[in-house]
């Protein structure tokens, strides 16, 4: 079917900076330029298909043309399954929560979010929240919220880039301030603020907290840390770096040296979401057809060629084959997969 360059949604939330359009190619008018939803059919922020005669074709509206563009496995979920940000927090984020699957069915009628920070760049210094330092009573923390003294009962996090962070539902995190981040996610925008700094939006009134929510569903125990840069990558047969799986998303990273080149076979089971998130590179495909005996009985070969630039994303349908990716970079891989 071929290879299709997204136009991402985004955001202009206070926080955000302008990295995302000085350095990733993310166009947008918004300023802060906050979150760029690279792939994404939630109603918050639909991102687009650009087609060869230059048109563009909302995400969902293409799946539901080519319905077998998403995969098998993609077919089993209701809703497409999966959501994929660049994030730049010039300001830190809120501390915040996410429910699970049950919970946010039942109480918001969505996915709940479970999600994965690859962090792309960081200021000296910068730093996460990330879980509890120990198990903490909901009264013990009850009481921290009221008394802003919450992000003393957190882990406190210095990151550097490449660092990955696999967040189930449930782990109350925030991200922190000079930290760009790449986050593939659950397909919902279901947060819960415990915190917000005292901070208020352009209208001059302090952001909603959504204390009793978040109570209801965070993990109260300690929780283990899992940078997962600090075991040994897992590498397929493929060559690339796995990240992190799970129901709604596989990640993995290929870094490539300039002449080399990566090659993945797209099969039916799932579509490929591929970013490039640092360097430059192109992304060929070729295509074997078998004419007919009316056409002269031969093999016909087509060549599709993407040129890539740093914050680009692809989205390449589930049964397109053997795709190559070139160039000096690295490139971060999204599908679903068993």
């Amino acid at each position: 079917m071929g290879i299709y360059l997204m136009e991402a949604a985004t955001k202009d939330y206070l926080w955000g900076g302008e990295r995302l359009r000085e350095e990733y190619h993310v166009s947008s008018e918004k300023s802060p330029l906050a979150e760029a939803w690279l792939l994404s059919c939630h109603k918050d922020g639909e991102s687009k298909i650009l087609l060869s005669n230059s048109a563009k074709l909302p995400l969902s509206s293409f799946l539901q043309e080519n319905p077998k563009s998403v995969g098998d496995m993609g077919k089993e979920f209701p809703v497409f399954p999966m959501l994929i940000k660049l994030i730049d927090a010039k300001l830190p984020l809120s501390v915040q929560v996410h429910p699970d699957d049950k919970y946010a069915a039942l109480e918001e009628g969505s996915l709940g979010k479970t999600e994965l920070w690859v962090v792309l760049e960081r200021e000296e210094g910068a730093f996460l929240y990330y879980g509890f330092k120990r198990e903490y009573s909901k009264e013990e923390i009850r009481k921290a919220i009221e008394g802003h003294f919450l992000t003393e009962y957190l882990n406190k996090i210095p990151v550097n880039k490449g660092d990955v962070f696999f967040i189930p539902a449930g782990t109350v995190h925030a991200i922190g301030a000079g930290i760009c981040i790449a986050e593939i996610q659950e397909n919902s925008n279901l947060t819960y603020r415990v915190y917000d700094y005292g901070r208020k939006d352009k209208d001059g009134r302090e952001r909603e907290l959504h204390i009793e929510k978040a109570l209801s569903v965070m993990n109260c125990k300690k929780t283990e840390i899992r940078d997962l840069t600090s075991s040994e990558p897992v590498l397929p047969e493929n060559g690339a770096e796995r990240l992190a799986s799970c129901p709604y998303f596989t990640v993995e990273r290929c870094s490539l040296k300039e002449g080399e080149c990566h090659k993945r076979v797209v099969g039916k089971e799932s579509f490929l979401s591929a970013i490039l998130i640092d360097g430059s590179g192109k992304i060929v495909q070729k295509t074997v057809r078998k004419r007919t005996e009316e056409e002269g009985a031969s093999l016909e070969e087509s060549r599709q060629e993407m040129i890539a630039e740093k914050g680009n994303s692809f989205f390449i349908p589930a049964g397109s084959g053997e795709v190559e990716f070139y160039g000096a970079g690295n490139w971060l891989f999204s599908f679903l997969e068993k």
